[in-house]
């Protein structure tokens, strides 16, 4: 009874676990529910509004965050924005986003416990117009163009407050309130700040009202709308400044930031230029290049700014500073109007007379150290007496620090890398180019949780250029900024030849060092191996200095073709050392790459005994195609090189070989063969060797007609008449001289054993 009851007790959670996921749009199996979303053009807000068309902005984004946590899947619906707020009375449409709250449509429409943003209503008149001012009063009998909606509702108590009459126009959607704005059908117009941002003719009067504005629900969908709470729950948890973050997105700027002020008009009436000072050694902030020329994001950004002020003739001059309190002074006393970068924030501003702008960038700053000398238990910083900002920032984040000043940030960071500093700090956007210097590369760093900012800044009571920079930061973007940053962070630092052996030396060197070990090891041994064969034979001294002699010529040689490869690289490395130019230096290891695959050729030869120079020998890499496959040849040489070379020719040519030291040797090896072992011998006959002959002789007496018909094939280094007439006579089939010439050995060969 018991194992019945906990079997049923089984089947119904299960069974209540089924029903959930399906009431919720989760059943197994992944199945999502389909909402039916009612969807309006609205600029910045709500974009693509039509088939095919790419959907972007601030409710559009939100809708596919929350989806995110509920697993929905949209059905995009279309129309404008009174069309679809009537589907949803009507429960055509699930959802619609951005309405405002009023105690109407609570009746009618459900709302969430928490809106998706914030709106300021504002009053707009057509830029120029003198009639309206920001008095409320000059609306009187004016024509203001509103969307039908809440705004509407808001602009209705607004005029009643303040006893205003004026002719209200009501429109269906965004374009055609705008269209009708632009075109002066309508006086003025009654929207959304960041609703209405991108027009450059108007001029903002004042605010007039605000709500919240949610994303709303069909009154049936009350399934929909608990899941909807639920996730604004879990985003709020997870990511509580997602909304700031959303509208600082897609509202960089509002209609507001493209009116100006009357302090903003004063400064520009008066000006059509400005003295910018920025400091020096400060990418990718602020720089001089090579040519005395400004470089950095204050190069680019500046004019950009001023281009989307709509005054993009404004002259620009910019003055260096290798110090943060010079360029502070230089503002006291009027020297430039703008300085770039500062910060540390509102204090330290007010206590150098700043205004500071808008961040134009943060970032988060590197503590850096050294694990040589790493002691947490310290707080001895290194700053640069010439960067207040960085003085500043640890000012402000470590008040209990010992600091110690230096007279730039390498000697800050020399200085930890020492030992004499427990730690110094670093901007985030230079910290990867300063670390990539082979002189740090034994430093680490740690990411700090404090963004820095960098701002411009302004003497304070010049607030007409302060609001004319945040302005024109706002219509800027973070995007274009973040641009040039990459752009100059890049340009920070030069790939030089020292880095480049830091990088690479080791391996190339180990490499080296294994080449030459091999090549002084097959050295070694083929010096051993010709020793030994010298002492088994009990030679003569005077062999065994010849046999010397013809060694140290070959390693003569082979010394020789190494030296030049070997020389330019050394001689290329001193050159490129202490270079700047980075065209110069990619030269110099192209020509260094040339000379060590020469080096290598040269190694390559020798170990697979292909190519090179002993004594008489010159061997060329340049086999035919022939067929001695098969083929036998006893190869007669004195030297153990000779021998080698020549027998490999053979083999290359497909021929079995075998060696003999001498005439007698070789005569000895054909009598013990079989009749017709050899097809071929070929015999070194020099002078120093009379036994070549007397070899050729003996084989001929032999009364084995196959034995003593062999061909055999002189080898000689005398290319003369005489020579030539005294081995034909002897009854030899033929010669080949040294050096040789590969193809001609072997059309030699051919003609006279195929």
């Amino acid at each position: 009874m018991k194992s019945a009851k906990r079997l049923v007790l089984i089947l119904l959670s299960f069974l209540i676990i089924f029903c959930y996921m399906t009431l919720t749009g989760k059943a197994s199996g992944g199945v999502s529910k389909t909402v039916r979303v009612g969807y309006y053009q609205n600029e910045a807000f709500q974009e693509g509004a039509s088939e095919n068309s790419v959907k972007s902005g601030y409710a559009y984004e939100y809708y596919r965050k929350i989806s995110e946590y509920t697993g929905w899947n949209y059905e995009y619906v279309y129309g404008d924005f009174v069309t679809v707020y009537n589907m949803l009375l009507k429960g055509e449409v699930d959802m619609v986003a951005g309405l405002a709250y009023t105690e109407e449509r609570s009746r009618i429409i459900s709302y969430p416990e928490s809106p998706m943003g914030t709106e300021l209503y504002s009053l707009v008149k057509h830029e120029g117009d003198e009639t309206i001012t920001t008095s409320p009063s000059s609306l009187q009998g004016k024509s203001i163009g509103v969307l039908n909606s809440a705004i509407k509702e808001s602009l209705e108590e607004f005029l009643v407050e303040k006893k205003i009459n004026a002719n209200i126009v009501s429109f269906r959607d965004y374009d055609a309130l705008l269209s009708a704005f632009d075109k002066r059908e309508v006086d003025t117009l009654a929207g959304e700040s960041d609703g209405i941002y991108d027009r450059s003719h108007a001029e903002t009067l004042y605010s007039f009202g605000e709500s919240d504005y949610y994303i709303c629900t069909s009154k049936d969908r009350s399934d929909l709308l608990k899941e909807l709470n639920e996730a604004q729950k879990q985003l709020f948890l997870e990511y509580p400044d997602y909304i700031s973050s959303l509208r600082n997105k897609y509202y960089p700027e509002t209609l507001a930031s493209r009116a100006f002020t009357q302090s903003e008009k004063n400064w520009l009436n008066t000006h059509d230029s400005i003295v910018v000072g920025y400091l020096n050694n400060y990418l990718p902030y602020s720089d001089t290049d090579e040519n005395g020329k400004v470089t950095g994001i204050v190069k680019d950004l500046l004019p950009y700014v001023f281009k989307e002020l709509g005054y993009d003739s404004m002259t620009i001059k910019y003055v260096p500073y290798d110090s943060y309190d010079d360029m502070v002074m230089a503002i006291d006393e009027g020297d430039i109007e703008l300085a770039f970068p500062v910060g540390g924030g509102l204090f330290f501003s007010e206590e150098d007379g700043l205004f500071i702008s808008k961040p134009v960038i943060s970032s988060l700053t590197d503590l850096i150290y050294s694990t040589d000398y790493y002691d947490n238990s310290q707080q001895l910083f290194a700053v640069n007496e010439k960067n207040k900002l960085q003085y500043y920032y640890i000012m402000t984040h470590y008040p209990d620090a010992k600091i110690e000043f230096y007279p730039s940030t390498d000697a800050c960071l020399k200085a930890v890398l020492n030992g004499e500093a427990t730690y110094t700090t670093l901007n985030g956007l230079r910290t990867a180019s300063m670390l990539k210097r082979a002189d740090f590369d034994k430093l680490s760093f740690r990411q700090l949780g404090y963004a820095d900012d960098r701002c411009f800044g302004i003497k304070i009571g010049n607030d007409g250029l302060l609001k004319l920079i945040d302005r024109g930061l706002s219509r800027t973007g973070s995007e274009y900024i973040n641009n040039l940053s990459s752009v100059y962070s890049d340009r920070m630092y030069t790939y030089t030849f020292k880095d480049f052996l830091k990088d690479n030396f080791i391996g190339a060197f180990i490499v080296f060092l294994a080449v030459l070990a091999t090549l002084c090891l097959l050295l070694a041994y083929s010096v051993y191996v010709n020793n030994k064969r010298i002492k088994e034979k009990e030679k003569s001294k005077k062999d065994l200095e010849l046999a010397n002699r013809e060694k140290f010529v070959f390693l003569n040689k082979m010394t020789n073709y190494m030296r030049d490869p070997i020389n330019n690289i050394v001689t290329l490395i001193k050159f490129s050392e202490n270079a700047k130019d980075i065209q110069l230096i990619k030269e110099n290891l192209t020509k260094m790459d040339a000379h060590s695959k020469d080096l290598m050729t040269i190694l390559n030869n020798i170990l697979n005994i292909s190519s090179f120079e002993s004594g008489q020998v010159k061997l060329q890499d340049q086999l035919s195609l022939y067929n001695f496959f098969g083929k036998r040849v006893l190869v007669v040489e004195d030297t153990l090189p000779n021998q080698t070379i020549t027998g490999n020719i053979m083999k290359k040519a497909g021929m079995e070989v075998q060696v003999a030291n001498d005439g007698l040797d070789a005569f000895e090896k054909v009598k013990a063969a079989p009749s017709g072992y050899f097809d071929a011998i070929l015999i070194n006959v020099d002078e120093k060797d009379l036994q070549g002959f007397l070899f050729i002789k003996r084989i001929r007496e032999l009364e084995d007609d196959i034995r003593s018909e062999v061909p055999v094939i002189a080898i000689t280094g005398d290319d003369s008449d005489n020579e030539k007439e005294k081995i034909i006579k002897s009854g030899l089939n033929g010669y080949i001289t040294k050096p040789y010439d590969v193809n001609a050995v072997l059309d030699k060969m051919s003609g006279i054993i195929l």
